[in-house]
């Protein structure tokens, strides 16, 4: 694996802030799609939360297989740069849950100060802490080549 790769990927995606989420609904064999706030851990695990009942989380359920892109609007094709990945979505629970939520508010601080406002406590307690589990991610960087793009395998699949 080029730890050079990596570290451009793991940038670009602590430059970022939105992932759409691609999941697939396991009954009808429907897609679905949907655009969410993420941390991302040292692992290159993308931490987000979720309503377990919103379509994403249904069909997420206790784990899926599910695709993701991160990228910005761009006006000129030259300078397109993104990130795709595939992987696994785990509801975290517990220990591994409290660890991910510390990533999340730190990258997002204002989410802690909505936990903590009268108007919204019911709604987080009905939120989930998930984790994208990449085992596969493309970078897409046009600024050094047309469609250039190279592939970053994990070694693990945990």
């Amino acid at each position: 694996m080029s730890e050079d790769l990596r570290a451009r990927v793991a940038g670009y995606l602590r430059a970022h802030h939105t992932m759409t989420l691609a999941t697939v609904d396991p009954q009808e064999n429907r897609p679905h799609a949907a655009c969410v706030f993420y941390a991302v851990d040292p692992s290159l695990r993308l931490i987000f939360l979720s309503k377990p009942t919103s379509a994403h989380g249904t069909y997420i359920g206790k784990g899926a297989r599910v695709a993701a892109t991160v990228t910005e609007d761009y006006e000129d094709w030259e300078v397109i740069q993104g990130v795709q990945l595939w992987g696994e979505v785990r509801r975290m629970e517990g220990m591994a849950r409290a660890r991910a939520l510390v990533h999340y508010l730190r990258r997002f601080p204002f989410v802690r100060d909505l936990m903590r406002h009268p108007r919204y406590a019911e709604l987080f307690r009905q939120v989930a802490v998930y984790a994208l589990i990449p085992y596969r991610l493309a970078f897409t960087d046009n600024t050094t080549g047309v469609f250039s793009r190279e592939i970053l395998e994990l070694e693990s699949r945990e």
